[in-house]
């Protein structure tokens, strides 16, 4: 998958609190605006504070990422260019400025429909090493996963199933870029972030 990549904003990414810039792959170019994903695994936070049944609408990710996240990482310059986007869910559509990408959005942005062929490869991220501070899972053996951990996706299932929010664990793409229907529970603190958002291209 020949992806372009840009850099904008910036967030620790070594074990220190320094700042460094992101990059982020173009997984999709529509007129004026394309969709953006962080290439590596910034951050390491539970889905939701406590273990309970949880929509994407009320969780405490989404919270932080439309938050803390877009204050601390982009400039005022740069968040003008970040749409605020309507986000299609199985329970509440919402509208977010970041956030993460559903099951069937990962099948489809991360598959060549001509090829036919599944980019597993990219599917799977690396850690950071400030997301492995923060308690992050990641394979730490010597091999090709090496530091490679698992990411939170919007919610649970497909779009079809119409079952968010009526589970207290949520689907993962896992270290080998395989999706993980019922990988965490919303509390568990291993699993890492890894937002998306749209930007204005105009």
């Amino acid at each position: 998958m020949n992806k372009i990549t840009i850099i904008m904003g910036e967030y620790p990414q070594t074990c220190g609190m320094k700042k460094e810039p992101v990059e982020w792959i173009v997984l999709k170019e529509e007129q004026q605006r394309c969709l953006c994903i962080s290439k590596y695994l910034l951050d390491c936070k539970p889905y939701h504070d406590s273990s309970k049944n949880i929509t994407w609408q009320d969780c405490t990710l989404r919270n932080w990422l439309n938050h803390d996240f877009l204050m601390q990482t982009f400039s005022n310059e740069e968040r003008e260019k970040i749409l605020l986007s309507t986000i299609e869910n199985p329970a509440e559509n919402t509208r977010d400025y970041i956030f993460l990408l559903s099951t069937d959005e990962v099948e489809e942005l991360f598959d060549d429909e001509v090829e036919d062929y599944v980019d597993y490869e990219e599917r799977g991220a690396m850690t950071t090493a400030y997301a492995r501070s923060q308690g992050a899972w990641f394979i730490d053996e010597n091999c090709e996963e090496e530091n490679k951990g698992t990411w939170w996706l919007r919610y649970y299932g497909d779009f079809r199933d119409k079952e968010e929010g009526k589970y207290d664990f949520i689907c993962c793409v896992n270290f080998d870029g395989y999706i993980e229907r019922a990988a965490q529970g919303v509390e568990e603190a291993g699993s890492c972030i890894r937002p998306a958002f749209w930007l204005r291209t105009d």
